[in-house]
This record gives C-alpha cells, sequence and structure tokens, in this order.
C-alpha cells in the first residue's frame, strides 16, 4: 500500500468547498469543478473550469480556466456527451443550469422543477442527448437538453436521493441511493410505468423499481456502476463501507411489486468516517476510488490476491472533507479529488498506484501502452534483422485523433498489437521468400507496429498500413512509415471497412495487371473484433481484399478484454454467412508465456476473472474454403 501526500498539481479556489469534479469525456486535459461558498450551508455557488498545463520534469499543473457564479451552491457536476463545451450542475435552490464554457456569465439554459436541492446529476453515456438529476425531495428527472420540461419524472425513494445514475452498458437502466439505505434499479422500458392515457409521469411520476437493494443499515450516499461488469453496482455511505453487488440475485419477486435481492460479493471497511464518494476505474474492473469525510481519497482493489490487501492507495493532500473524486477516462491512474478545503488536487503517477500495485503485486498484465500523441518504442529481435546494420528499434508516434474519433480506440498500443509483432514469424512470411512480392494488408492498424515490423524484417514485403480514413490518423500512420525507414516498402491508406477497397490495391496495379494479383497474400488485423455491429463489414473487407490462392492467409489477433461472446459471435459469423472463409486455426495463447496455448473454450466466459482475462490473446487463422478458390 502507497501513501502519497504530496499531490503533483493543485488548484485553490478560496472561498468555496467542492462538492464533486468531473473530467471532460471529450478533452484529457479539462475539467469541471462543483463549489459552494460557506460549505454549502447558505450562500452562492460557483461552477469552475480547470485545465491540466504542463508541469516541471513532465509533471502536471493546473489552472482555472473561467468560472460561473449561481445564487445557491452548486453540488454536482457534469459533462455534455454530445457538445464538448457544455456541461449541467445541480444547484441547492432545486435547480439545474446548462452552461457553454466559450461563452460568460450566464447559463444557455435553466430547468426548475425539483422542490427541494437536487444534489446529483448524470449525462449517458449511451443516449448522449439525455441525462438525470436526483433531489433531496426525493424524485430523479429524466431530462434532454431541447426540451424545457423534464421527460421522466421517477418517485425514487420517500427521503433523499443523494445519487443517481445511468447504466454505462444500457440507456434505459439508472441506479439511485438514499438516505433510507437502498440501492433502487430502475428501468425506463418497465411497463409498470404506464400510467393510463390521460396521465403523464410528471403529475403521476412512476416509483416502481425492478429491484431494491437494502445495502445499509445507514445512509447510502454514493453509488457507481462497474464499467466491466454490467451487473456489478458499488456503494457506499455512513456505514464507512465499501460494498459491492451483483444486482443479478434476486431473493424475492412477488407478482405486483418490486423484487428484493442483491448479493454482496465484497464488503471492505474503508475509511474512518462516512464515504462521500465512491467510483470505478474506467480502466480496471476490479479497482475503484473512494473519497471521505477523513480528508482522505483512497484507491482499492475488490479482488485482491490470497492474502492481499485490498487498499492500494491512500492520497492524502487535504485539510477538509473529501467530497469528490474522479478518474480521468484517458490516462489510466490519473486520479482528481477535491475538498471543502477548496482545493482541487490530481495524483497523476499511475506507476505508483496501478501498475505496481495491480501488476506487481497480483501480476495484471495490462491491455494498452502509450498515452495519446507520445512515443512509443519497440526492440526488435536480433532474428529479425535482415543485417546487422539494420535499426534495432521502432519508434511510433501513438494516434492522437479528434474527440469525435476517439470511439475508434486508436490512441493506444493494444496488447493485441504488441503479441502480433512479438510473433511475427507464426505468419510464416518464409513461405513467399521465393516470391518477388509478398503483399501484406493490415487493418484498423492504429500506429502500425505490426505492418511496420513486417516492412523492416522482410524486405520482399509490401505492406499497406490501414485504418479510418480520419485525417490525423492517417498523417500519423504515415509519420510512423518515415520515422522507421520504410517508406519504400510501406504506405499509409485511409479505408472505412465494407467499402470498395481500391484505396488499398489501386497503387498496385494497372488496368493490365489481373484482378486477383493485386489484392493480398496475407491479411492482418489485432484487437478488431470488439464491435459487433462492424463484423459484417469487416468480413467483407476481407473478403474483397484477400487473394483466392491456397497459400492466402488472414491472421487475427484478439485480448479477451473483447469479450469472449462478441469473439464467438464473428466465428459463427464466418460460419454462417457464406463469405467462403474457413477457419483453420483458432488458439487462446498467452500472453506473458511463451508457447503456452489452450484451445477456445467460450464457456470461460462464466468462471474467469479480469486477472485471468488479461492473460491470454485469441489467435485466429481464416484461409478460403477449397470452391471458394477461384
Amino acid at each position: 500500500m502507497n501513501t502519497s501526500q504530496a499531490p503533483n498539481a493543485v488548484v485553490q479556489t478560496p472561498g468555496f468547498a467542492h462538492y464533486s469534479v468531473a473530467w471532460s469525456p471529450f478533452h484529457n486535459h479539462r475539467l469541471a469543478v462543483a463549489s459552494a461558498a460557506n460549505f454549502g450551508l447558505v450562500g452562492n455557488g460557483r461552477l469552475h473550469t480547470v485545465s491540466l498545463v504542463p508541469g516541471p520534469r513532465g509533471t502536471h499543473g493546473m489552472k482555472v480556466d473561467k468560472f460561473f457564479e449561481t445564487q445557491d451552491a452548486l453540488y454536482d457536476v457534469a459533462w455534455s456527451e454530445t457538445h464538448e463545451n457544455q456541461l449541467v450542475g445541480s444547484s441547492g435552490d432545486g435547480s439545474i443550469k446548462m452552461w457553454d464554457v466559450t461563452l460568460h456569465d450566464l447559463p444557455i439554459r435553466s430547468w426548475r422543477e425539483h422542490t427541494r436541492e437536487v444534489f446529483s446529476v448524470d449525462w449517458s453515456n449511451i443516449r448522449k442527448d439525455a441525462f438525470l438529476s436526483s433531489s433531496w425531495d426525493g424524485s430523479v428527472k429524466l431530462w434532454t437538453p431541447d426540451r424545457p420540461r423534464s421527460v421522466t419524472t421517477l418517485q425514487a425513494h420517500l427521503t433523499c436521493v443523494y445519487q443517481a445514475l445511468f447504466s454505462p452498458h444500457h440507456s434505459d437502466i439508472l441506479a439511485t441511493c438514499s438516505t433510507d439505505g437502498t440501492i433502487k434499479i430502475f428501468d425506463l422500458r418497465n411497463p409498470a410505468y404506464a400510467s393510463g392515457p390521460s396521465s403523464n409521469t410528471f403529475t403521476n411520476p412512476v416509483s416502481a423499481a425492478v429491484l431494491t437493494i437494502p445495502a445499509s443499515v445507514t445512509e447510502l450516499l454514493s453509488l457507481d456502476w462497474n464499467k466491466y461488469r454490467p451487473f456489478l453496482i458499488a456503494s457506499a455511505g455512513v456505514d464507512r463501507l465499501i460494498k459491492s453487488w451483483d444486482c443479478r440475485m434476486v431473493a424475492n419477486a412477488p407478482p405486483s411489486g418490486e423484487a428484493i435481492g442483491g448479493l454482496c460479493e465484497c464488503q471492505v471497511p474503508g475509511h474512518e468516517y462516512a464515504i462521500r464518494k465512491v467510483q470505478w476505474s474506467p480502466h480496471r474492473a476490479d479497482v475503484l476510488a473512494t473519497a471521505s469525510y477523513d480528508m482522505t481519497c483512497r484507491i482499492w482493489t475488490m479482488n485482491p490476491q490470497p492474502g492481499g490487501a485490498h487498499l492500494l492507495n491512500i492520497h492524502d493532500p487535504h485539510t477538509e472533507f473529501v467530497a469528490g473524486c474522479g478518474w480521468s477516462l484517458f490516462e489510466e491512474g490519473l486520479i482528481a479529488s477535491c475538498g471543502w478545503d477548496g482545493r482541487l488536487c490530481t495524483e497523476d503517477d499511475p506507476e505508483d498506484i496501478l501498475s505496481s500495485s495491480l501488476q506487481t503485486l497480483y501480476d495484471f498484465t495490462p491491455i494498452t501502452h502509450s498515452t495519446p500523441g507520445s512515443i512509443f518504442t519497440y526492440i526488435i529481435k536480433p532474428t529479425l534483422l535482415p543485417n546487422p546494420n539494420s535499426a534495432k528499434v521502432i519508434e511510433l508516434e501513438t494516434p492522437d485523433p479528434q474527440p469525435s474519433k476517439w470511439d475508434l480506440h486508436a490512441s493506444s498500443i493494444w496488447v493485441a498489437a504488441i503479441y502480433l509483432a512479438d510473433h511475427v514469424e507464426d505468419l510464416e512470411l518464409h513461405r513467399y521468400q521465393d516470391r518477388e512480392i509478398v503483399r501484406v494488408l493490415e487493418l484498423g492498424a492504429g500506429a502500425g507496429l505490426p505492418s511496420i515490423l513486417i516492412a523492416s524484417a522482410y524486405r520482399n514485403a509490401r505492406v499497406t498500413i490501414s485504418d479510418y480514413p480520419d485525417e490525423q490518423l492517417i498523417q500519423t500512420l504515415s509519420g510512423n512509415i518515415s520515422r522507421n525507414g520504410v517508406s519504400g516498402i510501406a504506405r499509409a491508406a485511409p479505408y472505412d471497412w465494407g467499402t470498395d477497397i481500391s484505396t488499398l490495391v489501386g497503387v498496385y496495379g494497372n488496368q493490365d495487371t489481373p484482378e486477383n494479383d493485386v489484392l493480398f497474400d496475407v491479411v492482418i488485423a489485432a484487437d478488431t473484433l470488439w464491435n459487433p455491429a462492424l463484423h459484417q463489414q469487416f468480413i467483407q473487407s476481407l473478403v474483397m481484399s484477400l487473394k483466392r490462392s491456397p497459400d492466402s492467409r488472414v491472421y487475427l489477433v484478439a485480448g479477451l478484454h473483447t469479450g469472449r461472446y462478441t469473439i464467438q459471435a464473428f466465428l459463427r459469423s464466418i460460419e454462417i454467412d457464406g463469405c467462403g472463409l474457413a477457419v483453420e486455426s483458432l488458439l487462446e495463447r498467452q500472453v506473458t508465456a511463451a508457447q503456452t496455448s489452450r484451445s477456445w473454450d467460450v464457456a470461460r466466459a462464466e468462471n474467469e476473472d479480469e486477472q485471468e482475462r488479461r492473460r491470454w490473446v485469441v489467435w485466429i487463422v481464416l484461409k478460403w474454403r477449397e470452391h471458394n478458390l477461384t
């Protein structure tokens, strides 16, 4: 366990106690803080927007960009998921306000339906156009920015609702926690919500939860959905305990009325005083952070090694109650905390907090490496070097795409790409050594590690390195090709899966070249199966680009963070859609152990934990069925 007393960056807002901090989902350097004068008991509030700035020796600094005054305390803040400069705040006067940080002074919208303090707001990362509010009046309201009134009102509890959160896995599921000690889960599709043709949920609010979890005998102050396990919720409150709940376990489900249930998977004594905030890490399935009235922010694992401790780190820079904490969405291990001392602090040493604690203490294999815009260095194995004077390393700039393209997940070097590079000999490119040219294509290349390695090691290779047609992404790929001296062998190509492949093959042929000769002998892809909605387009691209030859192969590597059921859905699509491709080889291969492999088994999804998933990748080899070669 580590204790950190000196934060990497601090910003002070004199006269205003902080209640909540939120990282922007668009910019990795931008935060917002909700605050109140006189500790929120009386007086006005303030919304601060803050930026991380470069500090000495590679550290972070912080500066306040601007602030917006309110007539009452601000208790929570949430960034819009559709507009990078907009955010909403919840106020002690029962109102909700929206600001645009490019404008000054006044909010651009305001709503007031709650009859008491609004204590939380949460913007859906799935619905994008909807956000929630919860209040001391016991209600939860669903809003969209373009409507003057709430869309739905839930009479969630009879007493104060401290927090209401959308599920990060389903757009219609939300959870609440209250002074009554319960967690309630609501499904907005539930037919129990129908109130008749002449009524609506504003005048007749719904109150039927699909599940009620009696989580504590005291007040529950905070909860959070796990980002990797759809049915897991963490809770914390006045009893000072951190609990994780499996919401699939229902103990009592009467024909009419609310189901009661929830299985407490883990209970950890958390702090010396009440826990004000709990939040799961967006990068680790078992790690969470808590903020407490004992003036500390702490990092925990809910799945320690046998005999190991739950507590990983104590972040201890505050001199008053710590009311809020939040993980950066982009930089693993970077966390911010805020408190009644008016200090916003960040701790940005993931090596201390997470890498050493998670990987060293209990062997968590990282699934991503590098950060957006940074340089990643890969050491080439000596056996691959074409001559002793060749470069011994590959240097890659990690792509840093625009916020609108972050859903491509191209801003990291993924473990599957590194594994593919480490095992490039298994592509059996030596089979083509008698050919003047072997054509290789990488789809969804990101930084292009495996294909640039192939271009460096196999001089008869002609490599096309492709990714989504985003100008910044393709420019980074082209720069990586030049940086590593393979411009005559490799080229970057913009390509959207399922579309015409002329951008991939046009450079190789002319009108007299047989069509099959400009296609590719080998197609590779690493971590490209994570989105089932794109499986058909991806398969179409494989079919269109792979040369119809008995020697042609497709090599796919997928980390198990993709999800076993998602990988199985892809394999099923290959079998049933008549594309002409067949699975030649299908193995699970251990990332950290040479030559350790086992057969593929989707049923392992039911029993393996996060630690075990990270140890394996799936190695898939496809070839043409014999009757599809002509």
